[in-house]
């Protein structure tokens, strides 16, 4: 809605049409109150008192009902009011009363444009033209006005006289190009553009526009031909190397399709989602030297796009876990992820992903107090999201706060919904938090509870840490190995590593026999891993008095590498020690 107050205020005091003045006393009363009203409802529109207004404009129509200015004055108040229907009718009078005024229909051009009267619009706009009201703006408004109506003559009339007064060939060129299309007339529409090329070769507007009707009209060749001009013309136009980056992606040209989303990401003109789906591409193809340039571009471009800054990082973490890339630049491309994630949160700290992805980072790369520290933060933004109560009841367990890790664990099983893994997993940091205070039966209950969910994501790896607790504990060994046989009953081939834990809680319990027994069976082509075999045998024959034996396997495990902290000991006394 158009509100013209300042153009009624000139018309005001300009000098809209006083009442007539005659010899006849009364008369003259009459001029006298009629101007008073006006002026009383000039004040009380101007303040905002828009009823009492429209008294005092409703008794100058009736002393004076050939006023074009009270009716104006009239309409303007009710169009305040959002009273359209009688802004409209006294907006009319006005027209009706003073066919001069041009201002008057303007106004009125604009409220049939509000109400969707558009052809009624154009014809208004079109007579304040003929009225030598020259503004441009009136052109255009009747051309908009006569294509919303689809009156396509009507429209290119004007636009012809908008020519023969401004000669602005090019501009005017094109919008009659715009208004064929629309009128269906595309063999005139292509004529007028090619006839332009003529006259305007390099013009990047005119080209643009080639471009974009080829491609409506699924032209593709001619598009790409006149796409090409466009970027040897204008090399700095992002969006017509993407394009063309695109199109030659489809062709299977993925070198030149690397150079033009390159070059685009260089004009710094598309927006961040188009220098991501082209840095994308450029990841694709592994281009590394394109991919270095541009990443530094869009970091100095985008220093305040979470969404950018998030993306290169996940780009980093993904360069991290290349088996091409070497462990130093492993550890380097993590650390520049790390710092990317971070400063994405810092710029929007409500990314919840962006909090997960760094929490998991600390998580595998053991930064413990790290990990302590996000998921604190992480817990205060998402307080009803398990998973950083489940990191972080992790991370207090590992620094043997277990005071804080059973809070955390204990939080996050209130969280969880409809996550049978991480339940189990939750409730595992639960049991871990009991062993390490030693409450070794609450601590199996808890162990118990999450195994008993038999998820198979959660359940080797949580009857071995059971195993191995209740192991490091001497604590209910037969039931630790009840717990491993299970496991390993599920598995092939076997988990060494269970292996070795059954071993061990054999040998714990003093059965020797079937201690040997399992380390003769097992095998491995770890150097390392058969040297724990072999010292173990040599703990076993320790037991059952074979000193000799136990030397021999003691000094083989050492001769291929055997490092554990006890083993020269063990070689120098001749017998095991713990």
């Amino acid at each position: 809605m158009r509100y013209n107050l300042a153009l009624f205020i000139l018309l005001f005091v300009c000098g809209c049409r006083s009442p007539r003045v005659t010899v006849d006393a009364q008369q003259t009363q009459k001029s006298k109150a009629f101007i008073t009203a006006y002026h009383e409802g000039l004040r009380l529109k101007f303040k905002g008192n828009y009823l009492k207004a429209i008294e005092r404009f409703e008794f100058c129509i009736k002393e004076e009902p050939l006023d074009d200015a009270s009716h104006f004055a009239m309409a303007q108040t009710y169009l305040l009011l959002g009273d359209l229907v009688q802004a409209e009718k006294h907006t009319i009078s006005a027209v009706d009363l003073d066919k001069d005024n041009v201002f008057y229909q303007i106004e009125l051009a604009y409220m049939f444009r509000s109400k969707g009267a558009f052809n009624s619009a154009g014809k208004l706009f079109e007579s304040v033209i003929d009225r030598r009201q020259r503004g441009v703006e009136y052109y255009l408004l009747a051309i908009d006005s006569y294509r919303k109506s689809e009156n396509y003559t009507a429209a290119l009339k004007v636009l012809e006289k908008l020519e023969n007064f401004k000669g602005n060939v090019l501009e005017c060129a094109l919008r009659r190009h715009s208004i064929y299309v629309e009128m269906g007339k595309l063999k005139e529409a292509e004529k007028e553009l090619l006839r332009l090329r003529e006259e305007f070769p390099k013009t990047p507007m005119l080209l643009a526009t080639l471009v974009d009707f080829y491609f409506q009209q699924d032209a593709q060749p001619k598009a790409i031909e006149h796409l090409k001009l466009l970027i040897d013309i204008d090399p700095q136009n992002g969006i017509g190397n993407l394009m063309l980056g695109e199109y030659a992606y489809q062709q299977g040209e993925e070198k030149i399709a690397a150079q033009y989303f390159f070059q685009a990401i260089q004009t710094e003109n598309i927006s961040a989602e188009e220098s991501l789906n082209a840095l994308e591409f450029l990841i694709y193809v592994n281009d590394l030297p394109k991919l270095k340039q541009s990443i530094s571009v869009m970091e100095r471009m985008y220093i305040e796009s979470d969404t950018v800054i998030s993306a290169l990082g996940d780009y980093y973490f993904q360069r991290s876990v290349r088996s091409d890339v070497s462990t130093e630049k492993k550890d380097s491309f993590l650390v520049k992820a790390i710092d990317k994630y971070t400063r994405a949160l810092e710029l929007n700290p409500g990314r919840f992903d962006l909090w997960q992805k760094t929490l998991y980072y600390y998580y595998d790369s053991k930064q413990w107090q790290a990990l302590k520290k996000t998921a604190e933060q992480t817990v205060r933004t998402f307080p009803l999201r398990p998973e950083p109560f489940y990191l972080g009841a992790v991370a207090y367990n590992q620094q043997e706060d277990y005071i804080s890790a059973e809070s955390f664990a204990r939080q996050g099983l209130l969280s969880v919904i409809d996550d049978r893994i991480l339940e189990s997993d939750l409730l595992g940091q639960l049991g871990e938090a009991f062993f390490g205070r030693g409450n070794l039966e609450q601590g199996m209950v808890y162990y118990l509870q999450a195994i008993a969910l038999e998820e198979k994501a959660t359940v080797g790896y949580l009857s071995f840490n059971l195993s191995l607790r209740l192991f490091e504990n001497k604590h209910a060994l037969s039931q630790a190995v009840e717990i491993l046989e299970k496991v390993l009953e599920g598995q092939n081939p076997r988990e060494l590593t269970y292996e070795l834990l059954k071993v061990d809680l054999f040998f714990l319990q003093k059965k020797y026999n079937e201690t040997l027994n399992l380390l003769d069976v097992m095998k491995s082509n770890d150097t390392l891993f058969i040297a724990g075999i072999l010292e173990r045998k040599g703990n076993v024959f320790s037991m059952l008095k074979d000193k000799d034996k136990a030397i021999y396997f003691w000094k083989s495990a050492l001769e291929i590498g055997g490092s554990s902290p006890l083993l020269l000991e063990k070689i120098k006394k001749g017998e095991y020690v713990e």
